[in-house]
C-alpha cells in the first residue's frame, strides 16, 4: 500500500509541564504547560497554546492560536488567533489579528502589511 501522505512533526508540551529559558518550535506545536522565557515558532510553523497553557514571556511565530493565556510580547508574521477563551496582556506585533467574541487583550497592536501581500 502506498501513502501520499507527508509526515508532519507534531510538537506536544502536556500539562503540568514547566520549562524555562529560550524554546524553539517547528511545524505544528501544541502547548498545555507552561513555558517562561522566549518562545520561537520558526517560519511556517504553527503554535497553539491550549486551554491550560500559560506563557510568560515573549512569543515570536508565523502563526499563532491563544486559547491559554499569554503575558508577554506576540511578534506574528502571519496571523494571531485569540480564541473566545484567550488571554494576553502584552503587545501584539502581527499583520492579521482575530479576536473571537469572548477573548481577552489588554496592551497595544500593530498592525503590518505582510510581504506577500505588498507584492
Amino acid at each position: 500500500m502506498t501513502s501520499t501522505l507527508q509526515e508532519t512533526a507534531i510538537n506536544f508540551i502536556a500539562e503540568g509541564t514547566r520549562l524555562e529559558g529560550k524554546m524553539r518550535f517547528g511545524q505544528i506545536s501544541r502547548v498545555h504547560g507552561t513555558l517562561v522565557g522566549e518562545v520561537i515558532a520558526e517560519t511556517g510553523s504553527t503554535l497553539i497554546l491550549g486551554e491550560s497553557a500559560v506563557v510568560e514571556g515573549s512569543i515570536e511565530a508565523d502563526t499563532l492560536v491563544v486559547e491559554g493565556y499569554v503575558q508577554g510580547d506576540i511578534t506574528a508574521s502571519g496571523k494571531v488567533l485569540i480564541a473566545g477563551n484567550g488571554r494576553v496582556i502584552g503587545n501584539i506585533r502581527t499583520s492579521a489579528l482575530v479576536l473571537e467574541f469572548g477573548a481577552y487583550f489588554e496592551g497595544k497592536c500593530s498592525m503590518e502589511i505582510a510581504a506577500a501581500a505588498a507584492v
